[in-house]
C-alpha cells in the first residue's frame, strides 16, 4: 500500500508502528472517551500529512499533477474527521488539558519542516518524531483522565524508548558504513543509562521501582546488536525487533502507571 509512488498513505513505515504503540499506550492509560477521541484526532492528522506533502509538491511534480484532486479530497475527509474528534475531545475539557497540546504541536511543526527539507529519515528527524508521538500519547492519556503526573511519566518513558530504538538502528547503520563498532557500544551504554534513570525517576516520582523494567527489553536489544551485530540483509528484522521491544516497554510503562 505505502510502496506505491502514487499512494496517499504516509510512506514512513516505522512511523506507523511507533505511533500505534504510543497512542495505544496513551489511550490505555487514560481510557475514558476523551482520550480515545484525542488519539483518533492524532491518527487523522498523521494520515493527512501525505496529502499535504503531495499538494505542496514535496512528492514531485508528477505526483502533484496526477494526484492533486485525490489528495485534496483525502485532505478534506481527514480534516473533517480531525475537527470532529477535536470537538468531542476538547469541548468542556479543562484549560490545563488544552495547554498540554502545545508541546506536541510545536514538535509536530518542527517535524513537518524536516519533511519539507527531506531530513525526516535522519537520526535527528526520527528523534523529533519519537518525542512528537510520545507527546501525543501523553495528551491522549491526560484527556482520558490519567492525570498530569502519570501522563508526563508516560511521555518520558515512551520518548526514551523510541529514542533508544533510534540510537540502536542508526548506531548499527553507522557501524556498518564505517566498519566501527563504537556506535553500537554507545547505544548499549545508553540503554543501561536509561534503565538506571527509570529506576531513579521511579524512586523519586512515586513510580514503582519495577519501572526500571520499562527499558530492559530495548536495553537487551542494544546489547544483542553490540554483541552479535546483524548482517546488512537483516536490517528489516532489526526494525521489527525494535518494534517488539517498544511494545513490551510501552506495556510495562502502562502497567506500572496503572
Amino acid at each position: 500500500m505505502v510502496k506505491d509512488p502514487q499512494s496517499l498513505w504516509p510512506r514512513e513505515h516505522g512511523a506507523y508502528a511507533q505511533l500505534a504503540v504510543a497512542l495505544l499506550c496513551g489511550a490505555a492509560l487514560g481510557h475514558y472517551a476523551r482520550g480515545i477521541y484525542q488519539a483518533l484526532l492524532t491518527v487523522g492528522v498523521f494520515l493527512a500529512s501525505e496529502p499535504v506533502l503531495v499538494l505542496l509538491g514535496r512528492r514531485g511534480h508528477v505526483a502533484r499533477s496526477t494526484r492533486q484532486v485525490a489528495a485534496a479530497l483525502r485532505l478534506l475527509l481527514l480534516g473533517s474527521f480531525a475537527l470532529l474528534m477535536a470537538a468531542m475531545a476538547w469541548l468542556g475539557a479543562p484549560a490545563a488539558h488544552i495547554l498540554s497540546l502545545f508541546p506536541p504541536c510545536v514538535l509536530g511543526a518542527v517535524l513537518f519542516l524536516l519533511f519539507m527539507l527531506k531530513l525526516e529519515r535522519t537520526a535527528a528527524g526520527e528523534v523529533v518524531a519519537a518525542w512528537t508521538f510520545s507527546g501525543a500519547a501523553g495528551c491522549a492519556a491526560l484527556f482520558g483522565g490519567a492525570g498530569v503526573h502519570r501522563a508526563n511519566l508516560l511521555v518520558l518513558f515512551l520518548g526514551g524508548l523510541f529514542t533508544l530504538a533510534t540510537a540502536i538502528v542508526h548506531g548499527h547503520l553507522y557501524a556498518l558504513r564505517r566498519n566501527n563498532g563504537k556506535a553500537r557500544a554507545i547505544a548499549c551504554v545508553l540503554g543501561v543509562a536509561f534503565t538506571l534513570w527509570a529506576y531513579s525517576l521511579g524512586h523519586r516520582a512515586g513510580f514503582p521501582r519495577s519501572g526500571f523494567a520499562v527499558f530492559l527489553p530495548m536495553a537487551f536489544a542494544a546489547l544483542w546488536v553490540w554483541w552479535a551485530p546483524p548482517e546488512p540483509r537483516q536490517l528489516k528484522q532489526l526494525g521489527w525487533a525494535a518494534t517488539v521491544c517498544a511494545v513490551l516497554g510501552g506495556g510495562l510503562a502502562v502497567f506500572g502507571l496503572w
